[in-house]
């Protein structure tokens, strides 16, 4: 049974890039009492640390940040200029709500504007306003009152969004499941191993700033110099109308042959791919030319890390209405899970005579 609860708050809950404070915080609430430790980095990581019967190191990661925005000026009618974090199309900005956060903790809301459409040209209408030219009207009248409010450049504007549980009870729509569900599975991996013995020393964290440039992966990944690193994150659903892929939504957990950041290890993709089939694990393979994942640093840690991206399929990724489905995310804890409790001396073994 999918907890909802915890997924409506992972994903409801503000944490753009640089600033995930109250995300890790939630996940910290929800697996500390499936760790025997916890741990930060000093970009603000969060690791929960159970410790296996073996030497192994297993790194589980889910970037905890999602996209947004930051104050970038306020103009002389108090509108709000931004600056944007991590990957937006202009197409989804008009009337979306947004929330900017002050230095004190205060909320305020506004939204995306946009000039009329009377009186322009077809041509005119047709264009897309590029993020960073965008603005955001809070309902105030001068600079000075937005200042008043406690507006200052850099303060994080995080969009605001609903969880929807959708006609197809199994389809969620929220914001951030790029990439609160990665967190998800590890907090739900790390509630399924609660009181059961491992081999390896599990490392689960929630990284920092993937969305900027995979910088937490590579801090976490330097602190914890894992021996398999496994990167959770969401990947393309290719159902729309008009695309073509057979990656989609409820066929299952998509192991990530490549993407623009890393290619999968070998002998680490044999290894889920049998044990999908050994407990009957619905799965799909995934490969894209382009993006990444934490798994684009974590692989280069040191002399390289087995590594690969597991990735749940996602209709809108980068907006803050995303669909993710159910039946996938079971999978992806459910093929984490049984990898985790198989992986001992002689898996790792043959994962490594894999690539030699």
């Amino acid at each position: 049974m999918v907890d909802l609860d915890m997924l409506k708050r992972m994903s409801l809950v503000n944490g753009i890039s640089g600033f995930e404070k109250q995300a890790t915080r939630l996940m910290k609430s929800y697996i500390q009492d499936y760790v025997d430790e916890i741990q930060y980095d000093q970009l603000g990581s969060l690791i929960g640390i159970k410790k296996g019967k073996g030497p192994l190191k297993l790194l589980l990661t889910g970037h905890i940040d999602e996209i947004g925005f930051i104050v970038k000026d306020i103009d002389d009618n108090g509108f709000i200029k931004v600056h944007p974090i991590g990957g937006w199309m202009g197409q989804n900005l008009p009337s979306s709500l947004m929330v900017i956060t002050t230095r004190e903790g205060k909320e305020i809301r506004g939204v995306f504007g946009a000039p009329s459409p009377h009186g322009k040209t077809l041509e005119e209408r047709k264009k897309v306003v590029e993020p960073a030219d965008a603005f955001i009207d809070i309902g105030v009248l001068s600079k000075q009152e937005a200042i008043d409010l406690g507006i200052r450049k850099g303060d994080p504007i995080t969009p605001v969004s609903e969880f929807t549980v959708m006609a197809n009870e199994k389809c969620l729509m929220s914001k951030a499941w790029d990439n609160r569900i990665g967190t998800a599975v590890i907090i739900d991996v790390l509630r399924e191993l609660k009181g059961k013995e491992i081999y390896p020393t599990l490392y689960g964290a929630g990284t920092v700033q993937e969305e900027v440039g995979l910088r937490g992966a590579k801090t976490v990944g330097q602190m914890v110099k894992p021996d398999i690193a496994i990167a959770i994150d969401v990947t393309f659903s290719q159902d729309l109308p008009g695309d073509k892929g057979d990656v989609k939504l409820g066929t299952g957990v998509a192991l990530s042959v490549m993407d623009g950041s890393a290619i999968a290890h070998t002998g680490l993709l044999k290894a889920m791919e049998k044990i999908c089939h050994q407990y009957d694990i619905p799965y799909q393979m995934d490969m894209i030319a382009a993006g990444g994942t934490d798994s684009g640093e974590l692989s280069k840690v040191e002399a390289g890390v087995i590594n690969m991206t597991l990735s749940i399929p996602s209709r809108y990724m980068h907006s803050h209405r995303t669909i993710i489905h159910q039946d996938d995310y079971q999978a992806t804890v459910c093929l984490l899970t049984h990898f985790i409790e198989n992986l001992d001396k002689a898996l790792y073994e043959e994962i490594i005579e894999d690539k030699r």
